[in-house]
């Protein structure tokens, strides 16, 4: 069977592709990681695969729409994003249509109603919840649509919700054809670009879910592997996959683990058994702010440059109330044992938290100054309905017309000027300036056009709604836009 996996057109440097969707200030553009496995897995199943990433490739509506067209799909898989659904559904519908082929919508965004979402279709009739690669195979396979659990589809003016099946073992993610050469074979790899990694990069995942899996505002906890959970592939499996790229692909300067968070003693095991392969390709992850000392230096010794780690709040009662398991002066610990080992860090940190002031926001902004990360984000954080956060803020009446955090002590007006007023205070520090100074083109002529778009959005009072909101996934951070179609409103991100 004919499948296009499609990631639709959208805003200029729009990104669906991470654990949230957003337009960058910096261009930043991860691989479509989960569409990547689903076509890998499809590919091993003996169909005809073709991924179309419309966004990083800067293809308009029309451009996308010809690509499809000359396909001629028998399969189309929709992986929508939240800002763009409308976008999304409307893109879609008529060409399913003149082609006549089947097509299901896909991807954490749409699980987070499926039914509403699917509702709001008038050709595509099929949408999987949590995770999509056996059930967008067993559609290929011609199972009728009763069977394949997962699935939401329409039955009639009915819309059906299958019973929900156990997520992906161990072994099944080993049995995934390794997604490094899927993206070889159907992607233009420098296309993929964030200010943290080495450039060109790739993406590989060694495990789905998160081992702590408490956090009231991350989505994917909510949509896609629920929960405290983390279904690991082998190691022998990563390093394998590690030579292949180094071998196979000798453009790729570095590896970005995309687990939610590469906990410490799956690090530990990952990095002994790289060192004992000899592999020298440097790489990157997610990590909780608690992993060792030990682990850290091992790490490093084992090629680890940068960790993406959530900081959320230098407050002690928001991080209790988000349940975020960590304590300031764990997390304080842990980033000055990773500088000691030298390792880089990117800090996100986030406003609009339940029950947050601007004095205690401001105290997230210094701490962040005083940790000093190699780099840092922060975001306003929006609410996703489903999550324990959204409920919280809905029931506390902490929500506005839009969805968006807006408090008696910390209205939305000053949740988005206090952001505005944290990446001043982090990106013009002497500490900061001094980077610039050490490394100016890492730092300064490497990121003019970041800086040229940074400028307006931090300083202009017109450029107000212009800083996203967010809601943190562990260790990266999602923005939220008020009016996605009207320009002036769009939706930007530092990272």
């Amino acid at each position: 069977m004919k499948i296009l996996l499609l990631s639709p057109p959208y805003l200029p440097e729009y990104m669906r592709n991470a654990r949230c969707d957003f337009v960058s200030l910096s261009a930043t553009q991860w691989y479509p990681i989960l569409l990547g496995y689903c076509g890998a897995y499809l590919e091993g199943q003996g169909h005809d695969v073709k991924l179309v990433d419309a966004p990083a490739n800067y293809l308009s509506h029309d451009e996308t729409r010809r690509i499809i067209q000359e396909y001629k799909p028998d399969l189309l898989v929709l992986y929508s994003g939240r800002m763009s659904e409308t976008n999304d559904i409307e893109f879609a519908d008529p060409i399913v249509q003149a082609l006549g082929c089947e097509a299901v919508i896909v991807g954490p965004y749409a699980s987070i109603a499926p039914e509403k979402t699917l509702g709001r279709t008038k050709v595509i009739d099929k949408l999987i919840r949590g995770e999509f690669d056996h059930p967008v195979g067993e559609l290929a396979e011609g199972r009728q649509p009763g069977e394949i659990q997962n699935l939401v589809w329409k039955n009639g003016d009915a819309i059906v919700s299958n019973p929900v099946r156990p997520n992906l073992s161990g072994a099944d993610l080993d049995a995934i054809p390794f997604v490094s050469r899927f993206f070889r074979d159907h992607v233009n790899i420098r296309s993929y670009k964030a200010p943290s990694e080495y450039y060109p990069f790739i993406d590989i995942m060694t495990g789905r879910g998160c081992k702590w899996g408490r956090c009231t505002y991350c989505l994917w906890v909510y949509t896609y592997i629920k929960g405290p959970a983390y279904n690991v592939r082998s190691i022998p499996s990563v390093v394998e996959e590690f030579q292949v790229i180094s071998k196979e692909m000798p453009q790729i300067r570095s590896v970005m683990i995309q687990d939610d968070t590469f906990v410490g003693e799956r690090a530990r095991a990952f990095s002994e058994a790289k060192l004992s392969a000899g592999i020298t390709l440097p790489w990157s992850c997610y990590a909780r702010a608690d992993v060792s000392y030990e682990t850290l230096r091992l790490m490093k010794r084992a090629g680890c440059r940068n960790l993406h780690v959530g900081y959320e709040s230098a407050d002690p009662d928001v991080l209790k109330r988000i349940k975020k398991g960590l304590s300031v002066d764990r997390m304080t610990r842990f980033t000055e044992d990773a500088k000691r080992v030298g390792l880089r860090i990117h800090g996100d940190f986030a406003i609009g938290f339940p029950g947050e002031t601007p004095e205690s926001a401001m105290k997230t902004i210094l701490w962040a100054r005083k940790l000093n990360p190699h780099t840092a984000q922060f975001q306003l954080m929006i609410p996703f309905p489903g999550t324990e956060y959204y409920q919280d803020m809905l029931e506390s009446g902490w929500l506005n017309s839009n969805g968006e955090p807006d408090m008696p002590q910390f209205s939305n007006e000053q949740i988005r000027s206090m952001a505005k007023k944290a990446y001043r205070t982090f990106y013009l520090s002497p500490s900061y300036l001094w980077k610039c100074i050490c490394h100016p083109y890492e730092h300064f002529f490497g990121r003019l056009k970041t800086i040229s778009r940074a400028i307006p959005a931090v300083f202009w009072k017109r450029w107000g709604t212009s800083i996203s909101s967010a809601s943190a996934q562990g260790s990266a951070a999602c923005p939220q836009t008020k009016a996605e179609t009207a320009a002036s409103r769009k939706g930007v991100q530092e990272k």
